[in-house]
């Protein structure tokens, strides 16, 4: 199998799209598709993320001997359960690089959350919070 048919099988094996592995590597979509027709290699930095998020080596990504050595199989933690270590740290990974890309969301959420506390303080000053409460 060559690099682009592994990639596109662990990525359908794991239920994500081009664009949710794209979004998870800070890449275009076009650039997987690229790398699953094999037209082009992701840099060496990705390839260690790939192999990262999909549970297997580098060796396996890389290597075109169809998988023959012991080192070019995905990984296997024993039967142990280390799947929810994985969905955890998938979650804090997601929530990491929302903080890195979104954050300034964040940012004016707390400026509209200020405002309108600011603005039912000036209310409360001028007693009109007051006189509806009268009514």
């Amino acid at each position: 199998m060559t690099f682009g048919q592994k990639l596109q099988t662990l990525r359908q094996r794991a239920g994500m799209s081009q664009d949710v592995l794209a979004e998870r590597l800070g890449v275009s979509r076009q650039a997987v598709s690229r790398w699953e027709r094999d037209e082009t290699m992701p840099d060496p930095d990705k390839i260690v993320v790939l192999a990262d998020l999909f549970g297997v080596t580098t060796d396996y990504l890389l290597r075109q001997d169809g998988g023959r050595t012991a080192a070019a199989q995905p990984r296997n933690n024993g039967g142990r359960s280390g799947t929810g270590r994985r969905e955890s740290r998938d979650f804090i990974d997601r929530m990491g690089y929302l903080a890195k890309t979104k954050g300034y969301l964040l940012g004016w959420v707390l400026v509209v959350w200020g405002a309108l506390d600011l603005l039912v303080l000036l209310l409360m000053g001028m007693g009109v919070l007051g006189m509806l409460t009268m009514w």
